[in-house]
């Protein structure tokens, strides 16, 4: 049978006290970049204009042209689309895939402004975005962490607790695709959440340009121009062009960010069968006075600390860099009417550099105990990742049924320096009861830590990983109805070194088979199962020193999809269970009193509801409502309370017959309450049920020019983001954006 196998490379978490670190921007690109962005749109409509002048003559007979055209949630303006390879390598109908699909489409990202990645997820059913830090945060699905990020199918899991150390702006992106539970056809690692598919906008055979400015609260003003279209007369040269910036303070008291990026993208029709894509991209994002954990919520009395939401105690000189490169290069050959050939490669680098200040502890009435750690790194990780893959369709049977194979190749090198500060101000105390230099507050509200002394840089990680994937997956069409999905993906993974003192090295192997069947019950209603298994190795040792066996188990779904409204709109409900053995508790994980091992078997299981598409021919809507538990079966009781049971969410807007140009929409998002408890004072943390409404409206004055106003958590709602490391702070206030954008 056809075997399917994955790679995937798993980076061995830093020490939570260590934050990723990258290079500063440059302040010519930072000052220029606004005026750089409107001189390049005019410059190359230009050049483009001329190109659309000659549209009717290119004749581009390349499928994969077509089909990115098709695909393209751009060019719908839908809150849906309706295919989808990020599930299984085939390019099938999401109503035929045998997971839980969710789609964050274009027409979304700009309706409610959402221009991070960490705010499109957060309105995604069933993605809880826990922010930890204001840099970092971890994306969950299911209970569980999710580890597998990629963009246009390709990617690299996460670290072992799957902090998320950038953001990417959507500005670059068509769309953003999650699928539900454990994807042994993408990646035979990872945790069984759920797989995030960024997929990047793609050059347009038709001339367009598009330039936004922005406004809002905290004097946040952004940048967009986008431009796109054929680059020679015949149209079989296409090219698409993206620049952002963003600067702005925050509520945060002391906080600013500035951030910018461009991409620009290449499509060339080598022949009528090949197509070539090449691309490059670079994100900068410059934070200041940005936290390294958060605020500790828990007194020496074990009472829950109740902040100012604008409480920040990080100060002016605090800041985490960020820099980010990716080029790639797509060459896809149409070998026949059934089948292409597709060789990819990626490359991306990251840098970081930092001063952070780390505060912990449980302060008294006066303020006092909170220990301080100045910290700074640098950190330069490289991420190579190649892949050969053959799509198509082949007889059987008299049948006509689809089928994937490739082999995939990953190779990753991490850099990391670092160095410590000693705190010289003179309300710090200085304790040396514990054996060690402990610097701690006298006074938590009103300490000033502005002088630093710093230590010189020394090696604090330095590792490599490899992983080797070869995959294979068909679906085959039993009747008319009937169609069973068969995939295995065979992954060998190495990695050596050491990260912060402690050994990255592994040397694993594993095959993970994948199995779904969908059957159509009527033109609108598909009814599925599938089942995957769960791999991922571990580095680290037990108490005994023996190492950790990989964390292993198994993911079941049973679902119904539906499409009425001639496909406008789809419906979905699943039913999901999910075990994995071997799993490494947290210290915040369950109540560590009753803990009898530090690994455990957990289990996830629970159901997911979602709708989609147009109601009517004026009325939008994005729904998603999830529930689930999530049970540790050999020390009892519930695990990981820190995460929302239960998450509803909802976008929807509305054209007003009467009023075509004017539209209006509201965005939902509503979880139950979390808790963690914490052993060391004997008490818990809490934070109740909260909803956050958004509201949006947008005006088109003419063919060309419209305005937009977006207002977002409009009951000014103050609530607590996910702790579980046992600190927190607040989400935003209420805020608002207003836009002018122009389209050509």
């Amino acid at each position: 049978m056809i075997v399917l196998l994955q790679s995937d490379l798993i980076i061995n978490k830093l020490n939570n006290n260590h934050y990723h670190l990258s290079n500063q921007m440059t302040q010519s690109l930072r000052h220029g970049f606004k005026l750089s962005l409107i001189t390049v749109s005019i410059l190359s409509a230009q050049q483009i204009i001329h190109a659309e002048e000659v549209q009717s003559l290119a004749t581009i007979t390349m499928q994969a042209t077509s089909d990115q055209t098709e695909q393209s949630s751009e060019k719908s303006k839908s809150y849906i689309v309706k295919n989808s390879a990020s599930a299984a390598k085939l390019n099938i109908p999401i109503k035929e895939t045998p997971q839980t699909v969710n789609i964050v489409t274009r027409q979304q990202l700009d309706d409610f402004a959402l221009t991070s990645t960490r705010d499109a997820l957060s309105n995604t059913p069933g993605i809880t975005v826990s922010n930890q830090e204001t840099e970092r945060s971890t994306y969950t699905a299911r209970g569980f962490e999710i580890s597998n990020i990629l963009t246009d199918g390709t990617g690299f899991p996460s670290s072992s607790y799957n902090y998320n150390n950038t953001n990417p702006d959507t500005y670059f992106y068509d769309r953003i695709e999650v699928i539900k539970g454990a994807d042994a056809l993408n990646s035979a690692f990872g945790d069984p959440s759920a797989t995030i598919d960024y997929i990047r906008k793609r050059p347009t055979q038709d001339v367009q340009a598009n330039v936004g400015i922005s406004y809002g609260s905290w004097n946040t003003q952004r940048y967009e121009a986008d431009i796109s279209g054929a680059l020679d007369k015949q149209g079989r040269i296409r090219g698409r062009l993206m620049g952002y910036e963003q600067t702005g303070d925050s509520y945060l008291d002391r906080y600013s960010s500035e951030k910018n990026g461009l991409s620009g993208i290449i499509d060339a029709d080598l022949t009528d069968s090949t197509l070539l894509t090449v691309g490059y991209s670079q994100e900068q994002n410059k934070p200041n006075a940005n936290n390294w954990g958060a605020l500790p919520l828990l007194d020496a009395n074990g009472k829950q600390i109740s902040y100012n939401r604008n409480y920040n105690p990080n100060p002016d000189w605090a800041h985490w860099d960020s820099k980010t490169q990716n080029a790639f290069a797509e060459l896809k050959q149409k070998l026949n009417d059934q089948w292409t050939a597709k060789l990819s490669y990626n490359y991306t680098e990251t840098d970081h550099n930092s001063s952070l200040l780390y505060y912990y502890g449980y302060p008294t009435e006066t303020g006092a105990d909170i220990s301080l750690t100045p910290w700074g790194g640098k950190e330069n990780l490289k991420r190579h990742f190649a892949d050969f893959n053959l799509q198509g369709s082949f007889s059987l049977f008299d049948r006509e049924h689809e089928a994937t194979l490739g082999y995939s190749y990953m190779q990753s090198k991490q850099h990391d320096q670092e160095t410590s500060g000693i705190i010289n101000d003179q309300n710090i105390l200085q304790d040396l009861s514990q054996g060690y230099l402990r610097q701690l507050t006298t006074n938590w509200a009103s300490w000033t830590p502005q002088s630093v002394t710093w230590s010189d840089y020394s090696e604090a990680a330095d590792y490599s990983q490899k992983t080797n994937s070869l995959y294979a997956a068909t679906r085959l069409h039993l009747n008319d109805d009937l169609k069973l999905l068969l995939g295995v993906n065979y992954v060998q993974a190495k990695s050596k070194g050491d990260s912060y003192g402690s050994s990255v090295a592994y040397d694993e192997n594993k095959l993970s088979p994948y199995a779904g069947i969908t059957y159509d019950f009527t033109p609108e209603y598909t009814g599925y199962m599938s089942y995957t298994s769960i791999f991922r190795p571990q580095t680290g040792v037990a108490t005994d020193g023996t190492p950790l066996k990989p964390i292993d188990g198994e993911s079941y779904e049973v679902g119904f999809k539906s499409a009425w409204l001639d496909e406008k709109l789809t419906g979905t409900l699943a039913v999901f269970r999910t075990e994995q053995s071997n799993y490494p508790l947290r210290s915040s994980d369950g109540n560590p009193l009753n803990r009898k091992v530090e690994t455990s078997d957990l289990r996830s299981q629970g159901v997911e509801v979602g709708l989609a598409g147009q109601l009517t021919d004026h009325l939008n809507i994005a729904f998603g409502y999830s529930q689930y538990s999530l049970k540790d079966l050999k020390n009892g009781g519930d695990a990981r309370t820190y995460n929302p049971n239960q998450t509803l969410s909802l976008l929807t807007t509305y054209t007003i017959p009467t009023l075509p140009k004017l539209k209006i929409g509201a965005a939902l998002q509503w979880q139950d309450a979390i808790k963690q408890h914490d052993s060391s004072v004997n008490s818990t943390m809490t934070q109740d049920a909260y909803a956050l409404v958004n509201l949006m409206s947008s005006y088109d004055l003419n063919d060309h020019i419209s305005i937009q106003a977006n207002a977002n958590n409009v009951t000014d709602k103050k609530y607590l983001y996910s702790f579980p490391d046992g600190q927190a702070f607040y989400g935003a206030p209420a805020n608002y954006t207003v836009a002018v954008k122009f389209k050509y």
